[in-house]
């Protein structure tokens, strides 16, 4: 089973629950070899899943920056240490919001919504989970 798009439940579940301050959202994704447009959606150029959410990274860009989103790390996976031997991701980061609240809005902005199709299109599989943002203090945990 893949996920591409997180259920109403754990959105609504999301929304409902108290986080102060800062989040980071860590995104783990795997691309389809090639990007699955709806009918009506597809660019005239048939597209990787890489070039597709490249695309999506460009065309989204201005919505994440408008809710004070920003790059906290980002880096390609190059092998599984621990988990299950046969998950495979094409690219990970983290991205860093002022709030649950902004990335929640982010999210449900209209906008934003008209391009959301194009990670739809390029994403066979992924991750998404929410962290408060705390100082680790130097060490693990």
């Amino acid at each position: 089973m893949s996920h591409i798009d997180p259920t109403r439940e754990a959105f609504h579940a999301l929304a409902e629950k108290e986080i102060e301050g800062p989040v980071q959202m860590l995104n783990l994704l795997r691309f389809r070899d090639f990007a699955a447009y709806a009918e009506g959606q597809a660019p005239k150029e048939k597209m990787t899943g890489a070039e597709a959410y490249a695309e999506y990274a460009r065309v989204s860009a201005a919505f994440f920056k408008k809710v004070g989103g920003h790059m906290a790390w980002s880096g390609k996976p190059v092998a599984g240490v621990i988990g299950p031997g046969d998950e495979r991701w094409d690219a990970g980061f983290i991205a860093e919001y002022p709030s649950k609240d902004a990335f929640i809005g982010m999210v449900k902005d209209e906008g934003y919504q008209a391009i959301v199709h194009h990670r739809q299109a390029a994403v066979e599989d992924s991750r998404l989970y929410c962290f408060a943002k705390k100082d680790g203090g130097g060490v693990f945990g």
